[in-house]
């Protein structure tokens, strides 16, 4: 009888596209509400209460920094908790893509879809 191993070793588990699409859409949700929710609010903040920190905010987001590279981040993981979650609604309320092949290739497309229009939101903002 072949022992039981006694810790879990997630680097050895490979998970389905899916899955991983489901445990980031959770993670994502976790770093909109703690970091994008705080950061958006600390934008709208500096944009509304004078010209001069709106002009600097201006500056500050069109220009390749640290501060707009975590704005662009931020906004990234925000557009890809939407779309995964759009596949979520998709999958439960129209039963879309509820099988083991539909839940892959839903996965798969909507992975690919936020990394190319990451990539053209990345270039319109900062090329």
């Amino acid at each position: 009888m072949q022992e039981r191993p006694v810790y879990l070793d997630l680097t050895k588990i490979r998970l389905p596209m899916s899955a991983f699409s489901s445990i980031t859409h959770r993670l994502s949700g976790m770093y909109v509400f703690f970091i994008t929710l705080p950061l958006m609010l600390y934008i709208i903040n500096q944009s509304t209460s004078s010209k001069s920190s709106y002009e600097k905010l201006l500056i500050d987001i069109s220009s390749i920094s640290f501060f707009s590279i975590i704005v662009f981040i931020s906004i990234a993981i925000f557009w890809y908790h939407i779309l995964t979650g759009i596949r979520h609604l998709i999958m439960d309320f129209f039963h879309i893509g509820e099988s083991l092949n539909g839940s892959h290739y839903s996965s798969i497309f909507t992975a690919i879809f936020w990394i190319m229009s990451s990539i053209i939101l990345f270039g319109y903002l900062f090329l």
